[in-house]
């Protein structure tokens, strides 16, 4: 269906131009519109809105015959040029102009534009009018201005949108923004042109370079073959070194096996009980930060650490007090709280830095306060002035600890027992912070326990760990260690020893050598008696020509004669070694004098050779006893003091033997537990004092990466070697100023004392070497000791100092002073039987085979001498000893060289203690360590200290 389409809405036309004392046009003239203008209108009505380019003029003026003609020419132009145009043909430029059909439209319609050009031309075509023309046309001109008046063009308003709206500075912005385009664009090239330069010459050089590697001859590889036994050797390494890694690999491997199928293999509770033990032991190893006061409210926390903070998130330890970012050490006191002046700043949470003894003045007061907050005066409560807060009084406030920092060098048994005793002794006045000196790089090798080896068990999941050296103690002579392991809750067992005394007969011409037994005694205090060497028994051929029963009688005889003899000799020596039948100048005899001077006289004891007995005794028992317990060569033991013997003789009788159940390891971890300060791969090179502070002393520790200087000590204990302190204090006495004589006085002294002691040097071997025992297997014991015959000539006796031997393997037995001694080790439970039995050789006279070997150690013992004895009358004096006591049962109390304090004028200078086994009475072993390190720290550090304690054992 057609129809005619809707007219469009008329747009408004512009209203005539207004002029001043005049009406409008349209208003005067609406009654004299001819009815031929109304039909126009409607016609134009009728059509399409004119939106063109030309416009619809509207003439403003009086209607004369002029425009009567023209009017019909310019409808008919209006209607010729007249056009519908659709909104999709009008355009806009980037310009702002408008363009419509592909015209730039000017705003004017076709007849305006027209009736311009006649303007122009008229104007420049008009006559020049001269004046009298001009004066006479006035009049007319002047009534005619009147009745008509020029008509004026009016332009329809065109929209333009705001983002296409252009102005003056934005035209010149893009002008501006278009030259920058292209300097930027010409920089680009530039830069492209040049990288295509270089792209081209690193080419060219790339070409050049493998041109004239091409041309170059490799060079040949002819190094193969120089030295076939160095190659090999290096090849052989090589294998051995990836076989050692497979294996170790498999094993681990093998090892993760077997524990997946065990702990698949256990119930389910024991695996949890399991579990949970292993959890507690990791919390119980994790170290715990100590808090300061208050620090529970106000520590870092897990939410508050930074990400660098590897340690503290790998530790789990949440604690560590938080850090100021701002150095108020130089502001007033009083503003060196936290948040100072606003509401949240820190208050007083205690009275530690008042005075709360005034009775009106200090912390409350009203009286007037020195600096620091002190009242000037005395009296009671701060509030209330009562006497319930006054000095010395029941309530009267603890003083601020000191703390006193010690320095223990070594770990041996008596430096861990001194760190022991004082890391655990910080009272309410004084905290001792404790520093444990160690060369050793390992924990492990801590202390008495740093020669010890592990073996693996075959088939177990347990480790056999062998001490080296053997550390056995006997009641009645180790009371106070004794004392000690029972506090430290170590288990001991029983182990009554049996020994047996052999002779060893160097090679003769059959080049062979032998192992002859001539004692065996069976142990438990000498109640299991002793029994009868497979020397005294008859050969075969002996009994097969002679009745059996006549030389069984024989052998008996003769060796019951023998044990007679021991036994007379056995009761002589326990009745000399009682101290009322002792010799009145026995502190200055020697063994040797000793025992020559006891040999029995009269005819009596000739007639029945008891002074040959006796002297036999004495070389054959006592000295090769005594020369095991020292590890020291005969000639050490015959110069040794005798006393002590007697002493060990006197005060052993009776009493059982005992080693420690789970071996030292035990003793060193327990005791080592509280330190908190232990300083591995840490040799002291030397003791300076401090120049500013004359009352403590500096250590300075040097290895092979750097050195360091640990300062502010007050106290050093020395728990080493003698001949090691000494030139630690020689390097103290010369860091001491001029004026400080009276300590290099007294540090010289102890360095005097110190020289006196002489050490042996000792070599331990674990092995399985079964030919350092008796040649008869049944004269094996326990402890077997083997010494030299005495009627044998060794074509070389050569003495061999064990500290000029680089290397402990290099050496692998000692001259035939020595005593050897070789203990059968006790495999722990579960070891297969079949397996070789482990010894443990001491002082070796005879060199083991070299694949039985497992490992070799070198310790150095301190020995006794008749001048160290009366040395040690510097470090410990021993008095009100009982007539039925030995060494050590008595009193004692530290000699006058401890410390290096004589006199007044010394109390505020550094401590210098001296504690080990040669610093008490008696043999050098590990009772004098623990007595020493006890009364040094009882006596010596807590006395001048001020802390009044008692230790327990």
């Amino acid at each position: 269906m057609s129809g005619k389409p809707k007219q469009a809405p008329r747009l408004a036309r512009p209203a005539a131009r207004y002029w001043a004392g005049k009406a409008p046009k349209d208003v005067v003239e609406a009654d004299s519109d001819t009815e031929e203008e109304e039909e126009e209108e409607a016609q134009i009505e009728a059509g399409d809105v004119n939106i063109g380019g030309e416009q619809e003029i509207i003439q403003e003026g009086d209607e004369d015959e002029d425009e009567e003609v023209d009017m019909p020419m310019k409808k008919d132009v209006l209607k010729s040029k007249s056009m519908n145009i659709a909104l999709r043909d009008v355009n806009i430029s980037k310009e702002g102009k408008v363009i419509v059909a592909g015209r730039e439209e000017s705003g004017k319609t076709a007849l305006e534009e027209d009736e311009e050009s006649e303007d122009e031309s008229e104007e420049e075509t008009k006559p020049k009018i001269t004046q009298e023309g001009l004066e006479d046309d006035s009049s007319e001109y002047e009534s005619d201005s009147e009745e008509e008046e020029k008509s004026k063009v009016q332009f329809r308003p065109v929209f333009i949108a705001k983002r296409n709206r252009e102005t003056i500075a934005e035209r010149d912005r893009i002008a501006q923004d278009t030259e920058e385009a292209l300097q930027r664009k010409e920089l680009e090239l530039e830069e492209r042109r040049k990288q295509s330069h270089d792209l081209v010459a690193e080419s060219i050089k790339r070409e050049l370079a493998e041109k004239e590697k091409e041309e170059q001859t490799p060079d040949i590889d002819d190094t193969d073959g120089l030295d076939p036994a160095g190659e090999f050797e290096a090849w052989r390494l090589r294998e051995l070194a990836r076989i050692k890694k497979e294996k170790e690999e498999e094993i681990r491997r093998e090892q993760e096996r077997e524990e997946i199928e065990r702990r698949r293999a256990m119930p389910e509770e024991q695996r949890l009980k399991e579990d949970l033990e292993r959890a507690q032991k990791l919390r119980d190893e994790k170290p715990k930060g100590q808090q300061k006061f208050l620090q529970k409210y106000w520590h870092k926390g897990a939410f508050h650490q930074v990400r660098c903070d590897e340690e503290i998130l790998q530790r789990h330890d949440f604690t560590e007090a938080t850090e100021s970012t701002m150095d108020v050490s130089l502001l007033p006191k009083v503003m060196q709280v936290k948040n100072f002046g606003k509401r949240s700043r820190t208050k007083y949470t205690h009275l530690l830095d008042q005075d709360t003894t005034a009775a009106s003045g200090g912390f409350g007061g009203t009286a007037p306060v020195k600096a620091g907050g002190k009242s000037t005066e005395a009296g009671g409560c701060f509030l209330c002035g009562g006497p319930h807060m006054k000095k010395g009084g029941r309530s009267s406030p603890s003083p601020r600890r000191r703390i006193v920092k010690v320095a223990v060098v070594g770990t041996g048994l008596a430096g861990l027992t001194a760190a022991y005793l004082l890391s655990g002794s910080s009272s309410s006045e004084v905290e001792f912070d404790v520093h444990v000196f160690e060369k050793a790089p390992d924990s492990s090798t801590l202390g008495m326990d740093s020669s010890s080896i592990i073996l693996p068990v075959p088939g177990k999941d347990q480790k056999w760990r062998i001490d080296v050296p053997m550390r056995s103690f006997q009641s009645g002579y180790y009371n106070t260690l004794i004392s000690l392991y029972k506090l430290l809750g170590i288990s001991f067992r029983k182990t009554d020893f049996s020994y047996s005394f052999s002779r060893l007969i160097p090679k003769n011409d059959d080049n062979s050598r032998k192992i002859t037994t001539d004692i065996i005694y069976n142990g438990n205090s000498g109640i299991a008696g002793v029994s009868i060497p497979s020397s005294m028994r008859l050969s075969g051929k002996v009994l097969s020509s002679i009745h059996a029963a006549a030389a069984e009688a024989y052998v008996w005889g003769i060796f019951l004669l023998m044990c007679i003899k021991l036994l007379i000799m056995y009761i002589r020596v326990l009745l000399l070694s009682i101290p009322i039948f002792r010799p009145q100048d026995v502190e200055e005899m020697t063994f040797r004098t000793w025992s020559t001077s006891m040999v029995p006289r009269g005819s009596l004891a000739r007639w029945t050779s008891l002074d040959l007995a006796w002297m036999e005794f004495t070389q054959d028992i006592l000295v090769p006893l005594f020369s095991a317990v020292c590890t020291a060569p005969e000639s050490d033991i015959y110069d040794h003091p005798v006393e002590e013997f007697l002493d060990y003789i006197w005060l052993t009788f009776g009493h059982h033997h005992y080693v420690a159940l789970n071996g030292v390891q035990e003793v060193v971890s327990k005791l080592i537990s509280g330190v908190q300060h232990v300083h591995l791969s840490s040799p002291i090179s030397s003791i300076q004092i401090d120049p500013d502070d004359p009352s403590i002393c500096s250590i300075h520790v040097s290895n092979r990466d750097k050195a360091r200087i640990h300062t502010g000590f007050h106290h050093i204990i020395f728990a080493t070697q003698a001949v090691r302190a000494v030139p630690l204090l020689e390097s103290f006495a010369s860091s001491l100023s001029p004026h400080a004589k009276a300590k290099r006085r007294a540090v010289e002294d102890q360095v005097a004392c110190l020289r006196q002691f002489t050490y042996c040097s000792t070599l331990v071997i674990n092995h399985t070497d079964p030919s350092l025992l008796p040649d008869d297997i049944q004269d094996k014991r326990d402890l077997n000791l083997i010494s030299l015959d005495r009627n044998s000539h060794p074509s070389k006796t050569q003495e061999v100092n064990l500290s000029e031997v680089e290397d402990a393997w290099s050496l692998r037995c000692l001259p035939p002073s020595y005593t050897m001694a070789t203990h059968v080790l006790t495999p722990p439970e579960g070891y297969p039987a079949h397996l070789t039995t482990v010894y443990q050789t001491t002082n070796p006279i005879i060199e083991p085979r070299e694949s039985r070997i497992l490992s070799v150690a070198t310790l150095e013992r301190a020995v006794l001498t008749v001048q160290s004895k009366q040395a040690l009358k510097g470090l410990n004096v021993e008095y009100e000893r009982k007539w039925w006591q030995g060494a050590g049962q008595g009193k004692s109390r530290l000699g006058p060289l401890q410390g290096a304090r004589r006199g007044d004028e010394l109390d505020q200078t550094p401590g210098i203690w001296i504690c080990g086994s040669y610093a008490y009475s008696g043999i050098p072993l590990l009772e004098g360590c623990v007595v020493s390190a006890r009364n040094v720290v009882q006596q010596g550090i807590w006395k001048s200290e001020g802390v009044r304690r008692h230790i327990s054992f």
